[in-house]
Parts: structure tokens; sequence; C-alpha cells
């Protein structure tokens, strides 16, 4: 079982959402869907990156959060990003796993406040587990 996050937005395009969905059906811990708003992390263990990032969708299933408190949210969920791939990886994650696996993080981050910006409403973030 995973955590997923997704980020939604007004005027989101059938593309946009094709997208979004192409990445929660990608199989791989490692799929670049932070780009267009899809987060998913593995129950191996706590602390959990998604729930520092977004700690709202997870207590109400699902929350308009803007992105400026993404974006204070984002080095620490950066850290827990790092911090359990280093203790919980099956395989041993070097620096170059942990990267992309953060840069997910950094890009769901910057497409919420794109979408914010472009829109004038904070994009609602929803979580499943």
């Amino acid at each position: 079982m995973d955590i997923e996050v997704c980020a939604q937005w007004d005027y989101m395009s059938m593309q946009e959402a094709a997208a979004q969905l192409g990445g929660k059906f990608n199989t791989e811990y490692g799929v670049e869907a932070g780009s267009v708003g899809y987060l998913r992390e593995p129950y191996h263990g706590e602390p959990y990156a998604t729930k520092t990032l977004v700690p709202e969708a997870f207590r109400y299933g699902r929350a308009r959060i803007a992105a400026v408190e993404l974006q204070k949210r984002l080095p620490d969920a950066l850290h827990i990003v790092e911090t359990r791939e280093r203790a919980y990886a099956f395989s041993a994650a070097d620096d170059a796993d942990i990267e992309r696996m953060q840069r997910r993080y950094r890009e769901f981050v910057a497409l919420c406040a794109r979408k914010e910006q472009e829109c004038g409403i904070p994009c609602m973030i929803i979580a499943s587990r």
C-alpha cells in the first residue's frame, strides 16, 4: 500500500489530468510525476515526507493549501526524503537516487505555485492512504 497525493487546480485540462493519471499507474517509485502534480510514497516507515508537506490534506482528505505554505514546508519534506531513503531503501540509495526523489517534491511545489498564480486560488491537494 502506498501514500498518494495529487494536486488539482481550476481549469485543469484533460491532458494535465491524463499526465497525472499516468504517474499514478506507473509502478516505479522513482516515477517523475511531481511535475504533473502527483506524489507517491511507500508505507515502509515513518516519518513521511508527504504528510509533512500537506498535513491538512491527510487530516481532511483534501484541502486547498497555499503555495507559500508548501514552500515553507518543502525543506523539511526534502530532509525526510533523504533520511527515509538512507534508512529504508531496499537497495542502497545513492546521492543521485535521493536527488531524483527530492526533485519530485520540488517540482510538485513549483507546479502548485505556478497554478495558484495562473488561477488565483491555491491548488486542491488530495491525499489517500
